[in-house]
C-alpha cells in the first residue's frame, strides 16, 4: 500500500579498508537484487570517520584501485575485479552520510528516502503488481489442478474408500 524503501547502513569507520568496503557493497547489491526495491546506502558514524572516501571509491574506479594496490591477497584481487563490475550499481544508488550523534546528514537522508519512494511508485510498483498478479494466477491454477485431481479421484472411487 505504501512505498517501500530499503536502507543499507554501512559502518563507515569499519569500511575504510577497501576489502571491507567491497564486502559491504556486495551485500548492498545482493539486497537490492533480492528485494527488488529502491535502496539507499547510509554511511553512518560520519562524526567519527568522513564517508567521502567511500563516495570517491564509488565514483572513480582508479581511486579505488590505488587504495587496494598495496594488498596482494586473493581478496584484494577479487575486490579489484569486482569494483569495475559494480560501477553501474553505484551509478543508480543513492548514498548519504549520517551521524546519529550530531544529526549531520539527516536532511539528505530523508531527501534520499523521499526520492526513492517516488522511484518506487514510478518504477518498482508496476513490477511488484505484475509479480503479485503472476503469483495469484499460479495459485489459482494450482487450486484448479488440485480440484480436478480430487474430482477424478472421487469419480474413480465411485463413493468408496480411497487408499
Amino acid at each position: 500500500t505504501f512505498p517501500t524503501v530499503v536502507t543499507y547502513v554501512v559502518d563507515t569507520p569499519r569500511s575504510s579498508s577497501p576489502i571491507t568496503f567491497m564486502s559491504n557493497m556486495l551485500y548492498a547489491c545482493s539486497i537490492l537484487y533480492k528485494t527488488r526495491l529502491p535502496l539507499v546506502l547510509a554511511f553512518n558514524k560520519t562524526d567519527v570517520a568522513d564517508h567521502k572516501f567511500a563516495l570517491e571509491w564509488m565514483e572513480d574506479f582508479e581511486v579505488f584501485q590505488a587504495a587496494i594496490q598495496s594488498d596482494n591477497s586473493y581478496t584484494a584481487t577479487l575486490a579489484n575485479s569486482l569494483s569495475l563490475s559494480l560501477y553501474e550499481f553505484y551509478r543508480n544508488i543513492r548514498s548519504v552520510g549520517v551521524s546519529a550523534i550530531s544529526g549531520a546528514g539527516m536532511d539528505g537522508f530523508f531527501k534520499a528516502i523521499e526520492a526513492s519512494a517516488e522511484e518506487y511508485m514510478e518504477t518498482y510498483k508496476a513490477d511488484l503488481d505484475m509479480r503479485k498478479a503472476d503469483k495469484e494466477r499460479l495459485e489459482e491454477e494450482r487450486k484448479k489442478h488440485e480440484m480436478e485431481k480430487l474430482r477424478k479421484d472421487m469419480e474413480s472411487s465411485q463413493g468408496g474408500t480411497v487408499v
